[in-house]
């Protein structure tokens, strides 16, 4: 049986949560390793590869377009 997209995204979504709880769990002395992992960073990284995507599709676009 052929999978949606989305049914995939889901999954992996669900598999990553239940990774970091199992983790957070097990490991809960040497989490300090996890300590860059902060709101602002998580914004930052998506900006940044939100901005090299946009750059990127734009770059795309104007090499079709001729």
């Amino acid at each position: 049986m052929k999978n949606c997209r989305v049914c995939v995204y889901i999954r992996f979504f669900i598999a990553s949560v239940l990774m970091i709880l199992i983790i957070s769990v097990l490991f809960t002395d040497n989490l300090e390793f996890f300590s860059f992992v902060t709101p602002w960073n998580a914004v930052k990284l998506i900006f940044t590869l939100g901005i090299l995507l946009f750059l990127f599709k734009l770059i795309d676009y104007f090499r079709r377009r001729n």
